[in-house]
């Protein structure tokens, strides 16, 4: 008997842009739980080829393999380097396999990607609007919001555009005015050098860190994500919210064995509480380390995105490349050496699945 190459995804993907193609909604298509922007995207698998969406993943991941390129020579590695750590992802079977079988990951790596790649080359708005299409079309990439705002630093990456809104130049005036006093203000009691309180010192952290370009990023990029949310729900109203974000919340699936959950799901998948209680360790250990290693951004995003995967109740090979893409950017900050280390580690993560 033949074995299949196509994913089953790229069937469920297909059929709803048939829906859509028809007039109809692409949740008609029992499973399709992605936004409705990607069933729009793989209309020409109607209108055209069957490939089509293939075709595209397939490009996306010479796009993510070019964006890796660009970041890594601005990280100061040759042109000859950054084309051996990038290899990592353009030869890699296991990512030309996903994406020819049918699976969108690659577009999203584009996204994740080019919002880090958009902010480096200080092209700020664009990265802003990208990173909101981002969360729209998969909700996990806001977790990088964290290492995000840190490399949105005041004292490396200033402002990075020359007219802000004038709402904001109203509130960098008061922002700036408000640390000038706390700076100088002093307890009213005999001990002139005292330290500021806790909640003077608390306020004023709170100041520094909301800088202007962070809070414009914030406005910017969840707008876009408001935006895009708003008008696929004017569409395909409560649909949307159901079937896109709400059933990821408590989805239960025992079957997907990669998951470290999949044994307590399966014993107990009747509980909808199993589901709803894996989140917090998830979310801690996230929020940790894009806290911790902050200083260095793609680290940062690594590591949230393989805790993220590693302690998701539903994991698949699939979700893979959301850290795969990220792997070659942390190589040039790390000391661990590929020759038989990092071979070593390679192989057993191989072997792993």
């Amino acid at each position: 008997m033949a074995v299949k190459y196509t994913d089953i995804d790229y069937v469920v993907f297909t059929d709803a842009a048939r829906f859509v193609v028809q007039g109809g909604s692409p949740y008609d298509r029992e499973t399709y739980r992605y936004t409705p922007l990607l069933a729009f995207a793989l209309t020409p698998n109607i209108l055209w080829f069957y490939s089509f969406g293939k075709c595209m993943f397939a490009l996306s991941d010479i796009g993510v393999g070019y964006l890796i390129h660009q970041m890594l020579v601005l990280r100061g590695l040759s042109t000859k380097r950054a084309l051996m750590l990038d290899s990592l992802w353009l030869l890699n079977p296991m990512v030309a396999n996903i994406s020819t079988r049918g699976s969108a990951e690659s577009l999203l790596g584009i996204m994740v990607l080019g919002t880090l790649y958009l902010i480096l080359i200080r092209r700020f708005y664009l990265a802003c609007a990208l990173f909101g299409l981002a969360v729209h079309f998969k909700i996990y990439p806001v977790i990088y919001a964290l290492p995000l705002l840190f490399l949105l630093d005041h004292d490396h990456y200033g402002d990075p555009v020359g007219n802000w809104p004038q709402l904001i130049l109203s509130y960098q005036r008061a922002r700036t005015c408000l640390l000038q006093r706390l700076t100088t203000t002093r307890p009213t009691y005999a001990d002139t050098d005292a330290e500021p309180g806790f909640v003077t010192q608390l306020l004023r952290s709170c100041l520094l860190f909301l800088t202007p370009t962070r809070i414009m990023f914030g406005l910017c990029s969840g707008g876009t994500f408001f935006f895009l949310t708003w008008w696929m729900y004017q569409l395909y109203g409560h649909e949307l919210m159901e079937h896109t974000y709400l059933y990821h919340v408590g989805r239960m699936d025992h079957r997907h064995n990669f998951s470290i959950w999949f044994y307590e799901m399966y014993l107990g998948f009747e509980t909808r509480w199993i589901g709803l209680a894996a989140f917090l360790p998830q979310l801690f250990l996230v929020a940790l380390a894009g806290i911790v290693f902050a200083q260095d951004v793609f680290f940062a995003c690594f590591i949230q995105t393989f805790l993220f995967v590693t302690f998701n109740k539903v994991c698949t090979s699939q979700y893979f490349m959301w850290y795969i893409c990220l792997f070659p950017l942390i190589l040039p900050s790390t000391t661990l050496q590929l020759k038989w280390k990092g071979g070593l580690l390679l192989l057993f993560w191989v072997l792993g699945q």
